[in-house]
Parts: C-alpha cells; sequence; structure tokens
C-alpha cells in the first residue's frame, strides 16, 4: 500500500543543546506521549542487517512485532529509527527528528530550536491505513508537544523538572516516617526534603536507577553529600543499590545485581559480541533505586536504544553492504574514536586524511587508521563487508558522573555503613588505579613498656581514631589495622596525600590535647590492585599494596614518603613544605626507587593567619 508521509513542524523558546537533551531522551519521551511498553529480543543479524525484534500491544490489545534497527543519528542535529514490522497494522515505519537554530533570539542571547519531525508509515492492511491517523500519528503529535509539556512543567519550579504521564502511588506515611528518621542521620535538611520531593514528583523512570551524581548537578548540591544523603538512604529504607556491571564499549548496564557477592569477574555484552573483565574503576557501577515499600514504579522500557542511553556516542550511522557513505560527526571535547559495532574495529583515532575513502572489509580496515577533528567534519566510509555496519563516532573518557566500584568503598562511610558488602571468595576484581597509604607508630614497643599496656594501648586506639577521621574526611577509607599500622585506600591521590599531610600536620596539637608523644610513619602510592574477600572484608592485594608498605618502612617519622613519580603527578598548591630527594633499596624488591620525602608540612591558610597574628 502507498507510503503515508506527515511533517510536524514547530519552534521552541529552548537552545538546541537543550532540545537534544529532551527529544533525545526517547525512553522518557515515549513514557510521557502514552506509547506502549515494548519487549526487546538479543541483538540478531538476518538480511544483512542488525536489529533487535520488539513486542508490544498497541492500545493494550493489538498485539505488534517488528524489527527496531539501530538508531542513526549526529548529535544536536538529527536522529532517525526504523521499524520494520512482521505483525500488526503497519508495514513499515521511518521516524525522523531533526533540529536547527531558529532565528529568534532568547533572553540570555542564545536561540530558540526549530524542531521537524517526519513520520513515514506504510500501511500492512486496511486496517493499517485507518488506524495510522487514529493512533500512529496521534502517538507523533503527543511526541511533538512534549517540549511544551517540558516548558510548562518548568514554570514554578526551582530546578528543572521533565514532565511525567501520571501522578504515582505513593505510600505516604511511610515516606514521611522514613524521611524523618534521614533526617536525623544526615544534616543537610533541604538536602533531603529535595530528595524525597522528587521520589514523589518524579516519573518512574526517574526514580529507578539514579545516578546521585547526576543529580546532584541538577539540584546544585554537593555530589558528596548527595551521595552520602542516598547511602544514608539506604540503609533507613527509603532506597535500594543496586550494583550495575557496565559494558566497557556500549557502555550499557548488561547485569545488575543487589549485593557485591553476586558480582562476577566476567560478563558477556550480545552488542558488542565481547567477553570481558570487570573493573572497580569503570565497568561496576552504584545505582539507586526507591523502595518498593514506599513507592512501586514501572520499570518497563518504552525505548531501548535512542540517542540518550549511548551519551558518549555523538554521532552514528548504518552503513549497507556496498555502501559509500560520508558520516558526519560533530565538534567534540576529549579523546574520540571511531568504532563498528559487533566488530568493534576501530578506524578513526587522532592524525586527519579527510580525502581519503575508508574501506571496511569485514575483518579489517584496509586504509590506514586516521584521525578526526575535535571541530567536528565528516569521513569516507566504503562498506566491502557482505553484512551492514554500524559505525559510531564516540568519546573515550568515561562518564564523570557515574558512582563506580573504585570509588564508592573507598569511602569510609559506605564501609562503616555496609561493612558486609564483600566479593564472594572465589571472585578477583581489578582496580585500575588506587592510592594506597600506609601508617605506622613510631617506637611502639618502646611505649609499651614506658607507659604500660593498659595505658599504651588507649593511646594507641585514640591515634586510629585520630587517623580515621582524617582519612575520612579526605574520601578514604581506612582498610584494616594491622597492629599499629594502618591500611588506607584513597580513590583520587589528590584526597591521599592531603590525607596525609593533615594527619603530620595536626599531629603536635593532637598530642598536646591529648597528653600524648606519639610519632606517625607515613608512605604512600598509587597504581593497580586486586579487591578480594579476605576474612569476610573488602581487602586489597598486588605490587602496589606491597610498595606502599615498604615505602612506609622508609618514613623516620613526621613526613611523609612517596615515589618521586607520584609526587610530580600531583597538584599540592594548598600546602608548604619540604622536599629531600633520595634513592633507595625497598625491601622485596630488585630495582633502586626514587623517593621524594616531605617534611615540615604546614598548610597555606593555616600559616597566613599566622602572619597576621603575629
Amino acid at each position: 500500500m502507498k507510503e503515508k508521509l506527515y511533517v510536524f513542524k514547530r519552534e521552541y523558546p529552548v537552545p538546541r543543546q537543550k532540545a537534544w537533551e529532551l527529544l533525545a531522551d526517547t525512553e522518557h519521551l515515549n513514557r510521557v506521549s502514552g506509547l506502549f511498553p515494548v519487549d526487546f529480543s538479543d541483538p540478531a543479524f538476518k538480511d544483512q542487517k542488525l536489529f533487535r525484534y520488539a513486542h508490544a500491544k498497541a492500545m493494550g490489545i493489538v498485539p505488534l512485532k517488528w524489527r527496531e534497527h539501530p538508531f542513526e543519528w549526529v548529535k544536536e542535529e538529527v536522529y532517525s529509527v526504523e521499524r520494520r514490522y512482521e505483525s500488526g497494522p503497519i508495514k513499515l515505519l521511518l521516524w525522523e527528528v531533526a533540529m536547527q537554530d531558529s532565528e529568534t533570539p532568547l533572553a540570555d542571547g542564545t536561540f530558540g530550536t526549530i524542531v521537524t519531525g517526519t513520520a513515514r508509515f506504510t500501511p500492512a492492511n486496511i486496517l493499517g491505513h485507518a488506524a495510522i491517523p487514529l493512533a500512529g500519528l496521534k502517538s507523533i503529535k503527543e511526541i511533538m508537544k512534549y517540549l511544551d509539556k517540558y516548558l510548562e512543567s518548568n514554570e514554578r519550579s526551582n530546578y528543572e523538572v521533565l514532565p511525567v504521564k501520571s501522578a504515582p502511588s505513593i505510600d505516604q506515611e511511610r515516606l514521611k516516617g522514613l524521611s524523618a528518621q534521614l533526617s536525623m542521620i544526615h544534616s543537610q535538611a533541604d538536602q533531603t526534603a529535595q530528595l524525597c520531593h522528587h521520589l514523589q514528583s518524579a516519573g518512574d523512570d526517574e526514580i529507578l536507577h539514579m545516578r546521585p551524581y547526576v543529580l546532584a548537578d541538577k539540584w546544585q548540591f554537593s555530589r558528596k553529600e548527595i551521595l552520602e544523603l542516598f547511602l544514608h538512604a539506604v540503609k533507613v529504607g527509603l532506597l535500594q543499590q543496586e550494583w550495575h556491571l557496565m559494558c566497557p564499549n556500549c557502555r550499557v548496564s548488561k547485569s545488575t545485581v543487589s549485593s557485591m557477592k553476586e558480582i562476577k569477574d566476567q560478563v558477556h555484552c550480545d552488542l558488542c559480541g565481547i567477553n570481558y573483565e570487570m573493573s572497580f574503576n569503570q565497568y561496576i557501577e552504584m545505582q539507586f533505586s526507591v523502595h518498593p515499600s514506599v513507592r512501586k514504579a514501572s520499570d518497563q522500557t518504552f525505548c531501548l536504544t535512542g540517542p540518550a542511553k549511548s551519551p558518549h556516542v555523538l554521532a552514528q550511522r548504518r552503513i549497507a553492504p556496498g555502501e559509500q557513505v560520508k558520516m558526519q560527526y560533530p565538534p567534540a571535547e576529549g579523546s574520540t574514536r571511531v568504532r563498528l559495532l559487533k566488530h568493534n574495529a576501530v578506524m578513526a583515532q587522532d592524525i586527519s586524511a579527510e580525502s581519503q575513502t575508508y574501506r571496511f572489509d569485514g575483518e579489517r580496515w584496509s586504509s590506514p587508521i586516521a584521525s578526526v577533528k575535535s571541530s567536528g567534519g565528516e569521513l569516507a566510509i566504503f562498506n566491502q563487508s557482505s553484512e551492514e555496519i554500524i559505525a559510531v563516532y564516540e568519546t573515550t573518557d568515561w562518564n564523570e558522573q557515574a558512582v563506580t566500584a573504585a570509588e564508592i568503598t573507598s569511602l569510609q562511610l559506605y564501609r562503616d555503613l555496609f561493612s558486609s558488602e564483600v566479593l564472594s571468595p572465589d571472585q578477583q576484581i581489578g582496580v585500575q588505579s588506587m592510592t594506597v597509604l600506609f601508617s605506622d607508630l613510631k617506637a611502639s614497643t618502646a611505649l609499651y613498656e614506658k607507659e604500660g599496656d593498659a595505658k599504651a594501648y588507649y593511646q594507641v586506639s585514640e591515634h586510629f581514631r585520630y587517623l580515621k577521621s582524617h582519612i575520612k574526611v579526605h574520601n578514604g577509607t581506612v582498610v584494616k589495622t594491622i597492629g599499629d599500622a594502618v591500611m588506607a585506600v584513597f580513590y583520587r591521590e589528590e584526597d591521599a596525600c592531603s590525607a596525609a599531610f593533615d594527619i603530620q600536620e595536626g599531629l603536635d596539637q593532637f598530642n598536646r590535647d591529648q597528653h600524648m608523644q606519639l610519632t606517625i610513619k607515613l608512605g604512600l602510592t598509587t597504581g593497580p590492585v586486586i579487591a578480594v574477600n579476605a576474612n569476610d572484608l573488602l581487602d586489597y592485594f598486588g605490587k602496589t599494596v606491597n610498595l606502599a608498605a615498604r615505602i612506609q618502612q622508609k618514613s623516620k617519622g613526621n613526613d611523609v614518603l612517596m615515589l618521586n613519580d607520584d609526587y610530580e603527578r600531583m597538584n599540592l598548591d594548598g600546602y608548604e613544605f619540604e622536599v629531600v630527594r633520595e634513592a633507595a633499596e625497598l625491601a622485596g624488591t630488585s630495582s633502586i626507587h626514587q623517593l621524594v620525602r616531605i617534611n615540615s608540612i604546614m598548610k597555606r591558610d593555616r600559616q597566613t593567619k599566622e602572619e597576621v597574628i603575629s
């Protein structure tokens, strides 16, 4: 039957960047626009094309089955999708949303956005011919109204609010009781109120699989404080925590578990066609969902592969067998590359040869690896293979709004609240980078002989408390104590160094307050470690851990020791100190190590205050 073409065009008073952010979130867009939930299969190949089978019921009664092909898009310019139906009244749907700047300036000097939606329907039968204007066209119109709903939702809000389909069902009494408990634990009442408001007013998809840093940025609160709020909310039963195992290529959650003991060291991604080993640094991420006793949220899927699902992909293009195309890609910051889905063959990553055509034969690129320009451009690609290929232009930097396992397990608050959260005894998960700090009390044996067991033990315990308080405030955690020594880890090496500096800088005052004369030795280094379950505690082992312990042994007390390479890499502008460089052999190692010994540590702000007083 003859194709039906519909074009919708509207101008909206929002910048193109914001229009893209909203309309490219096809999962939320379809949910709010009244479309039906969809069940998707794993990726499949048929007729030389990549797709997923999708099953749904239109209006809740008419069964539909179609092949959903990968979306194509260029960020902030256009996206489109092809759906070929195998059952139901429609044979083919091609949907495209294009954006361009309007000529109407907004109050802030930017320009509005002209949005053009184009729908091409091919009916499968007479029913489809009649149903398209009634059902299909109505759904498309609702999608085009989404920005109107957004503007209406944000007229009286202090922060951005997304439109929702309907008011949720909430156990208000339980919410009130748990929020009161949370307020007693978390001192920032405005943050607790904001979370509770969000759980009451946001759509189901917004209160499932929440990323606390995303919400912290949206609400304009400290990321650290919102993460702490979420952890406390889990403890009181307002939220649930979830570990998401992310594919390193498509960066989509491949599996979700509620406990660390369920994490396996290897996961398979059907879309990318790879098995990959887990890493605490990137591939294991913590997210949060509302507790079902407070609000029952529908975790249904309305769109699986829209642009917002892969925000690191700035452009994606389908290329048929034997087809040669010019793939557009937008401007980008940082490192980028062009890669093929399934094949995972990297074609372009940093040099410029725009006039050359890059050919893919099904296994490899026949042309040398090229580069792409940060200012945007186009690449000529020739698919010489026997199957469709999907070229993606993507950033290589990991999502900085993700709360990784490496970061959250290095927080003292997490260890205090969830001490039983450990890996299965048979699992070992790599951490690409962690800063390990060791401490020890100088002359602790003499301390016991001089003070006696009871008094010496009290001093050692107070010293542990002192260390832990500094480690915690600098976003680290105490992994374990070994005699009079402490092993701590930090996600960021500057945090570890600041903690070590503050420990030594404040030790004189601590000794005066406690009437003690303790001397602390400190050593640290950064590198890869292995996370394991050791006696039902999350522990770390490996060369970096051993090296940090050996560095600490070279400490004389009242100083901080580290490798010269670590020192040169860090920004330590907040302190005044003396630096002594030395070469030393470390027990258990065969090479000479270049060490930096830092003495006479003083915070710059404290020094300034003392100068003013004098």
